[in-house]
C-alpha cells in the first residue's frame, strides 16, 4: 500500500513539473526579439536581443561562450538556465538556451 502511495506522489510530482516546464516554454517562445543592431566604437552591440548584451560578438579564434544562470522557484525546486553561444568560422553564431528544472533549492 506505501508503495502505491509512494508511486502516486511521484506521478503527480512528474505532471506538475511538467506543466510548469511547459508554461515556462510557452512564455520563452511567444517573446518576440529585434535582433538588429547598432555598432558602436566601443564593439559592443546595442539590441534588444538580451544574449546580445551579455555574449561578445564574433571574433578571430572566438569558439564558443556559455552563461549558466540558477532561480529559485516558489515551489522550492530550482530551474537552470543555460545559454550557449556557438560561433562559426565566417562570422556568424549561434545561440542555445537549455532549461532544467532541478528538485531541490539552493
Amino acid at each position: 500500500m506505501l508503495s502505491l502511495l509512494f508511486i502516486k506522489l511521484m506521478l503527480d510530482l512528474c505532471i506538475t513539473t511538467m506543466y510548469n516546464v511547459s508554461i515556462i516554454m510557452e512564455k520563452i517562445m511567444t517573446t518576440d526579439y529585434k535582433t538588429k543592431g547598432t555598432f558602436t566604437k566601443s564593439a559592443r552591440i546595442i539590441s534588444d536581443y538580451k544574449n546580445d548584451l551579455v555574449f561578445e560578438q564574433p571574433r578571430t579564434g572566438l569558439v564558443e561562450q556559455k552563461l549558466i544562470s540558477y532561480e529559485n522557484l516558489p515551489s522550492g525546486m530550482v530551474k537552470r538556465t543555460t545559454t550557449t553561444r556557438s560561433f562559426t568560422t565566417n562570422g556568424e553564431y549561434n545561440d542555445v538556451e537549455s532549461i532544467t528544472i532541478l528538485n531541490t533549492g539552493i
